[in-house]
This record gives structure tokens, sequence and C-alpha cells, in this order.
């Protein structure tokens, strides 16, 4: 019995999953590729800088390694206040594990050189 409510309760979520992606697959706009739609309009002058740039990838690495740091930070935030409260080896040796994965995430990506702008 235990199965059956497990189960059904799968299909029901991929059930709905795919009623969602089925409705954004009608709903969305259908983009028609054309020559003179991607060229910029400058009055028949050639453009004089790129309107297309692809996005800076040293820019975009940094941001990812400054959310990882960010979220490790955000999990040490309750475990201080919990260490203040219940005196526990348990919550201790967890920040401590936190501590030292942030310390050598730290040391790792300064050896790969992640944290230089330009490489």
């Amino acid at each position: 019995m235990y199965l059956m409510n497990n189960l059904m309760f799968l299909f029901m979520i991929l059930f709905i999953l795919l009623i969602i992606l089925m409705f954004n697959l009608l709903m969305s706009m259908k983009k028609k590729l054309n020559f003179e739609k991607n060229l910029p309009y400058e009055c028949g002058f050639n453009p004089i800088t790129k309107m297309n740039l692809p996005f800076s990838l040293p820019f975009y690495l940094i941001s990812l390694t400054f959310l990882i740091f960010d979220v490790e930070i955000i999990l040490l935030i309750p475990l201080i206040s919990f260490l203040k409260t219940l005196n526990s080896l348990y919550l201790f040796i967890l920040m401590i594990f936190f501590i030292n994965m942030l310390i050598f995430s730290l040391f790792m990506e300064w050896s790969l050189n992640y944290l230089n702008w330009m490489y």
C-alpha cells in the first residue's frame, strides 16, 4: 500500500510537469531567424561596435565562486546560534568541517588561478 501511494504521487508529479512543459511549448513565441532582423540599424553605415558581445567568462566564474562561498557561509550562520544554545560536540565538528571545506576550496581555486580576473 505504501509503495502504491508513492508511485501514485510520483506519477502525479510527472503528469503535472508534463502538462506544464506542454503548456510552455504551446505558449512560447517561436523565433523566426531572419538575416535582416539580426543586422543593426545605423542608417546604412557599418556598425562601429558589435552589439552582440558575448558575456565575460572570468566575470561569470568569479560570480559563481562568490555564490558557492556565500551559500557555505549562510549555512554556517545557523550553526553558530545552535552551538551557543546546545553546546553540542556534533555541531562543533560540523562547523569545523564547513570551515575546512571553505578554506580548502579557497586554496584550490587560488592554486588553479580561478581567482585571477585575466588568465
